[in-house]
Formats: C-alpha cells, sequence, structure tokens
C-alpha cells in the first residue's frame, strides 16, 4: 500500500482497513500491515497508538459519542471512524484537534462512503460541545470525562448513573463489555470483579523465561541491563520481569544466541502443573506459536519427544526457526480444521491449550474485550468440546494409552475452564489430579489449568 503521487500512505486508513478485516486479529496483522505500506518510525507509533487505542477503549468511547447520534450506530465503519476520532479528540494529547476530525475522516472516507457527512458530523458537534476545564477536575459527573490531568465539560450526560446501573457504569469508565462486567459482578462479587478489571487495564510488563539449557538467569539479567533494560528479578528462578525495553527483542544481546524468550509466567505455570517427566511423550494440540512446547523442552533438558500440532499452518511455521534458535528438536504438524483427526500414536503427556474468549489476557489482546458476548463464548465452547470429544475419542479410550491430559487455556470462565475439566474426567474415567485459576494482578496473565489423569481400573466406570 502506497499512496498516491509519491504521498505518504494513511496511517489513519492503514488502521481502518486492520480494524474492518476479520481474518485475524488486528493487532496481529499490524506488523505485516505497516511494513507493507513503508510507514515511517512515527507515523508507525501513532498507528499502533489508534489501533490498541480504539479497541482496548470501545466501549468507553461509544459512550461518549453515543449521545450526539440520534439512534444507535450499528454500521460498523461507522462505529471504528467515530471510536477513531473520539480518541484523538481526548485521549492522544500529541494529536491536534483538527487533525482528530479531518485526517480521520480523510482516512476512514473509502470505507464510510455515504455516511461520511455523518461521522464527520458527530465529530464536530463533539469537538464544539466538550469544553476543556482548566484547572481540570477528577470529582465524577456524568458529563465529564477526565484523562489523566485533562477534563471537559460536555452538554449533556454521556455516563451512566453509578448509583442507578453501576454495572454499566463500571463498564464504560473502564472499558468492558456490560456483560462480562456482569458476569464478574455476579461470580466474584464488586470488590473483587473491579480489581480483576483494573489489573487487566493495566500495561503488562514482559516476563522473560531463561533458557537454562543455554545460560544463566544472572547472565541474562546482565547483558539485558547493560543493553538499558529495566528488570526486576522474579521469585521464579527461570524468569526475569522487564519494565522498560525501548527497542526491539531481537536486537536485544542474548536473543539471537537464544538465551531467552518471552512468555507469560502463567502459561510456564500452567506447564508446571502437568510435572512433565523425562522421556515423555508429548502432543501439544494447539501450539503455534509453541511457548508451551518450548518450556516442556526445557524443563526436561531436552529429554522429551514433542509434536506440536496447529491447524493454523502459518503461525505453526514459526515454531521451527524459533526451537532452532533456543537449541530445541521439536517436530510439527498442521492439523485438518475441519477434520478433528489427530497423528497417530501412543503419548503420556497431551497439552491441550484451546482456543478460548481470553479474558484472561485483555490486556494484551484488546480485540477480546470488546467482542465478549454470550455469543462468543458459546463459539468458543463449542470448538472447545467438538476438540475435547474427538481427544476423549482417540486417545482417552479405556483400552489405549490412557495419557495424562493438560487442559489450559487463557479464559477466566467457567464453561471454558472448570466445566470442561470435569467433562473430561466425567466422561473418559479421569479425575483432575491438580487444576489451577490464575487470577490476572496487573503482572501475570490471568488463566486455567487443570491436569487430568486416567482413574485406576478398579476405579473406573464399567
Amino acid at each position: 500500500m502506497s499512496g498516491k503521487e509519491g504521498k505518504p500512505p494513511d496511517l489513519r486508513r492503514i488502521v481502518m482497513e486492520l480494524l474492518l478485516d476479520r481474518s485475524d486479529y488486528p493487532t496481529r496483522r499490524f506488523g505485516e500491515a505497516v511494513q507493507r505500506a513503508g510507514l515511517e518510525a512515527r507515523d508507525r507509533s501513532l498507528a499502533r497508538q489508534l489501533l490498541g487505542g480504539v479497541l482496548r477503549r470501545a466501549v468507553q468511547l461509544d459512550a461518549i459519542y453515543a449521545p450526539y447520534c440520534k439512534k444507535r450506530v450499528t454500521d460498523e465503519a461507522s462505529c471504528w471512524a467515530l471510536r477513531l476520532g473520539t480518541l484523538q479528540l481526548f485521549f492522544l494529547s500529541n494529536v491536534p484537534e483538527h487533525a482528530a476530525v479531518h485526517a480521520t475522516i480523510q482516512g476512514a472516507r473509502p470505507f464510510l462512503r455515504e455516511r461520511t457527512g455523518f461521522v464527520h458530523a458527530v465529530l464536530r458537534n463533539l469537538q464544539r460541545k466538550a469544553k476543556a476545564e482548566d484547572p481540570y477536575s477528577t470529582e465524577f459527573a456524568r458529563r465529564r470525562l477526565t484523562v489523566g490531568r485533562r477534563s471537559w465539560w460536555f452538554d449533556r450526560p454521556i455516563f451512566d448513573d453509578p448509583a442507578k446501573f453501576p454495572i454499566e457504569y463500571h463498564a464504560q469508565q473502564q472499558s468492558y463489555p456490560v456483560g462480562l462486567v456482569r458476569r464478574w459482578f455476579d461470580e466474584l462479587g464488586e470488590s473483587t470483579a473491579l480489581a480483576r478489571m483494573q489489573a487487566l487495564s493495566e500495561v503488562p510488563p514482559v516476563w522473560i523465561r531463561v533458557n537454562l539449557l543455554r545460560t544463566t538467569r544472572e547472565v541474562v539479567a546482565t547483558a539485558l541491563r547493560g543493553a538499558g533494560v529495566e528488570l526486576e528479578e522474579s521469585e521464579h528462578p527461570r524468569f526475569l520481569l522487564a519494565r522498560r525495553i525501548g527497542r526491539e527483542l531481537s536486537s536485544l544481546p542474548g536473543y539471537a544466541e537464544g538465551h531467552w524468550a518471552v512468555q507469560d509466567l502463567t502459561s510456564f505455570e500452567a506447564v508446571e502443573l502437568a510435572a512433565p517427566q523425562p522421556g515423555d511423550r508429548v502432543l501439544d494440540l494447539c501450539a503455534a506459536p509453541g511457548g508451551k512446547s518450548f518450556a516442556i523442552a526445557e524443563l526436561l533438558q531436552g529429554n522429551a519427544t514433542i509434536l506440536a500440532c496447529d491447524t493454523d499452518a502459518g503461525r505453526l511455521a514459526r515454531i521451527e526457526p524459533e526451537a532452532q534458535r533456543l537449541g530445541h528438536s521439536i517436530a510439527t504438524h498442521c492439523l485438518d480444521a475441519e477434520a478433528f483427526e489427530y497423528p497417530q500414536g501412543e503419548f503420556d503427556l497431551i497439552v491441550l491449550d484451546v482456543p478460548c474468549t481470553n479474558t484472561g489476557v485483555l490486556h494484551k489482546r484488546p480485540e477480546a474485550r470488546a467482542r465478549f458476548h454470550k455469543d462468543e463464548l458459546h463459539r468458543a465452547t463449542t470448538v472447545q468440546n467438538l476438540i475435547r470429544k474427538a481427544v476423549q475419542k482417540q486417545y482417552l479410550a479405556p483400552d489405549g494409552a490412557r495419557p495424562r491430559v493438560l487442559w489450559t487455556t487463557c479464559s477466566l470462565e467457567p464453561e471454558e475452564n472448570e466445566q470442561m475439566a470435569a467433562r473430561i474426567a466425567k466422561q473418559a474415567d479421569y479425575r483432575v489430579a491438580a487444576e489451577r485459576r490464575f487470577e490476572p494482578d496487573g503482572l501475570r496473565a490471568g488463566g486455567y489449568a487443570a491436569i487430568l489423569e486416567p482413574l485406576p481400573l478398579d476405579e473406573a466406570s464399567a
């Protein structure tokens, strides 16, 4: 993608294209899109801000512009253009007001067409009716928006009354879908739910897993600090916590040598719960991009046979070069997404890091924040049940090898976690030997893991 007559590429148009293309998560496609477009570093940084901002703040942005629309906006392109403009008007101090409106309209015009005038009118109305306050105020009012050390007073209410509609109010303030906030309030209670929401709204640090087969944590820490990385040592002996990096990961010392990799502590501790044993034959069925396979290889010092599988050929292809970088021997196999037929053979451990709603990693996957809905949960559990049933039929039959099973997700929803593990146990004559729900805390991601083992023959059902 390039501008006409030598003009630079329109970064807002690129962002709109990413938001409207449903082929994959926008944040996954971002790097390739901006590289193909030839965006300069400064424009690339702003494009990343815009994409992440509208995805993360979608619910709150909708609350701000909606009172200025005569009826609910359902057209997808209009929604994203309004969010994009609203984000720049109030949340990005580095974007001038005129650019927030004019540049957004220019970038979104090819997707809006006859709706261009409507979107432009709403954004201009927002710009006129929101009055900046000096001094700024942090006191809540339904007509006030406070962002950092800036605040605006609107000519009409934009937020719900917290006394009458507490769930809707908190959903708007922290930008979560109302349905998800209601679920968490019902399950956890208000204080715990709000703590979870706050933890998943913070910018996550980077967890660095040290490859102890090649180096030590001390060597990695010294090298990274020497490169200007702001590090903390973790209580886990294999991990370091990077607060500030400031450059591309691949340019840091030790990366090319395979001394370390990025992996959230929750993902690694899910593997530890499975307690893989030396010599295990491991089948990782939803493996891409390979983090859990690599973790098993390092825990067992390479003494395991690991077959990593996935239906996404592109993401699966990333495993081999990463395994070579880290010095691991891992075979790969691309699965048919429709057939649910898996590799033949006997295995000691099956890892099922199944597709899920991602509610434990909303700080890392902002797409999932606005996407969550009961229909999305149903879709995720439907896929999980198809995977679960295929695995039970092929590997967990009473006359088979009966491997241990690690069921794990980056979700916090019981339907995807405890209930699925219990279903495997009941239907396959297994038992949940151990399980853990990982609660996000601002440092680590949320998620779930359960290790299931076959019941002894004398305890299995007839």
